[in-house]
């Protein structure tokens, strides 16, 4: 018998165009560690052992099996170059070659519904089936080829992107091509024995689009989570860097002034998101004044961190020695208030201490009230005028006001996220209990006296999720 009239000749011929597919769509996908010429002889050597074994398969069987030796040739012979021609994990090789092997797959239906549109009167698997195999092998190469175009245009960046997001875990998803394929595989011996065929018309092709959509929606899922999850993670690592650049720009290096024996000092921020909009400073504005500085800016996370680097700067550049520290929160007021669209405002309190008459001048914008400890004394809150709020109107005047320490004074300054702590039942940690942990830790060393005021939030919170910033700072006068 003529080859050229052999069902089995042209069923693997067939099988061959898919698999031709199959390999350009690998190659063009993943990154070729190997010369092109040894890879397309190395694909070329696959195919040739593909097309014997598909054939005489097909030859020395019925028309019952034609369809396994065509599908698990594919599954046998394509992945095997993968492994030593590509650069990429074997997860991802896998999981490529066996996702195309799918598309090939599909492009073999669409192939066998384009054909018996155009010749219905022959029976694939009779005498004649030749008469029709010829026809679908050209009509395959077309389809092939217009795959092969739409995945190059359309998909190919965006499978190429979520493999770089995914290299590390494309182990956990090279599954789902195996299952789409063999489960294809499967619905297509089901339908094609209960005698569903293109012969039968609208019903064949309404069911195959339904399969074909629920395996597209399947594939759609995988790929945009991957980039929903990539764009996390990006924004993720973002707010990592920007937290570490907010922490760098606060004071943290204790004790700062390591040559100064007037004052010690002690701070920590713990912000509620990656990044908060409560801050605190400290700097001498000369050799014998050390300014203090804690605020806490209205909202959370990226506003108010960008909106806390304005306020930081604008007070700090203002702050200088021939300017009193009510003319600072003036002009730094006015100049927030300055295209100041999003109505966001800041609560802050400033001090500078005199180091030689131990003279403390302050000025408040509606903060908490800062506690203070006379030597050998205890906690308590300082009776100041609240303030009104940077930011929240323009045109507004500050006035300072000033106190005396002595040698042994402690100063703690706070933001509201001390004191609004809660815990699963919505109590607030507030004054009271904050005054509790300061008198018991009041004679510890700075960095434990704030740390023991934090164990005291963390054991009342009992777990709650922190809901605002928290800062707190302390100086104590020597």
């Amino acid at each position: 018998m003529n080859i050229l009239t052999e069902n089995s000749f042209w069923y693997a011929a067939a099988g061959l165009v898919s698999a031709m597919l199959a390999v350009i769509l690998t190659h063009i996908t993943l990154e070729c560690k190997r010369k092109p010429i040894f890879a397309w002889l190395s694909w070329g050597l696959s195919l040739a052992c593909y097309f014997v074994f598909a054939w005489l398969g097909c030859r020395l069987t019925g028309p019952q099996w034609y369809d396994y030796f065509i599908f698990f040739g594919w599954m046998i012979f394509l992945p095997l170059p993968c492994f030593y021609l590509y650069k990429e994990p074997i997860s991802t090789k896998l999981f490529t070659v066996v996702t195309v092997i799918f598309l090939s797959n599909v492009g073999s239906f669409l192939t066998g519904l384009s054909t018996t549109a155009l010749i219905n009167n022959i029976d694939p698997y009779g005498p004649e089936g030749y008469r029709f195999l010829i026809p679908f092998t050209i009509m395959k190469a077309l389809i092939a080829a217009a795959i092969g175009i739409i995945f190059v245009v359309f998909l190919r960046r965006t499978v190429i992107d979520v493999f770089n997001i995914l290299s590390h875990k494309m182990g956990r998803y090279v599954p789902i091509p195996f299952i789409a394929c063999f489960g294809f595989f499967c619905i297509v011996q089901i339908v094609q024995s209960v005698g569903l065929l293109p012969q039968t018309g609208i019903l064949f092709v309404l069911f195959y689009l339904v399969i074909c959509l629920i395996f597209a929606v399947m594939y759609w899922l995988i790929f945009s989570n991957a980039i929903w999850s990539s764009r996390a993670m990006k924004t993720q690592a973002e707010l990592n860097v920007a937290r570490n650049i907010q922490r760098d720009m606060l004071p943290c290096i204790f004790p700062p002034f390591p040559d100064r024996q007037e004052f010690d000092i002690y701070a920590t921020m713990d912000p509620a998101k990656e990044v908060g909009g409560d801050f605190y400073d400290f700097f001498l504005v000369d050799d014998k004044h050390l300014a203090l500085v804690i605020s806490d800016v209205s909202g959370k996370g990226v506003p108010a961190a960008l909106f806390m680097v304005i306020a930081k700067t604008l007070i700090k550049n203002q702050t200088q020695p021939d300017i009193s520290l009510g003319e600072v929160f003036t002009r730094v007021n006015d100049q927030l208030c300055e295209n100041n669209g999003e109505g966001m405002f800041v609560t802050s309190f400033m001090a500078v201490l005199d180091l030689d008459t131990l003279e403390l001048t302050y000025v408040n914008a509606g903060h908490n009230p800062p506690v203070l400890r006379r030597n050998n004394g205890e906690f308590s809150f300082l009776k100041i005028n609240p303030g009104f709020v940077l930011a929240g109107l323009e045109g507004m005047m500050y006035k300072e006001d000033k106190i005396s320490l002595a040698k042994g004074d402690r100063l703690f300054l706070y933001t509201d996220g001390v004191t609004e702590a809660n815990n699963p039942s919505g109590e607030l940690f507030g004054d009271d209990r904050l005054l509790e942990s300061l008198n018991k830790n009041a004679t510890l060393p700075l960095d434990q006296l704030l740390g023991g005021v934090k164990a005291s939030m963390d054991a009342f919170s009992a777990g709650a999720e922190q809901f605002d910033d928290i800062t707190m700072m302390v100086v104590e006068v020597r």
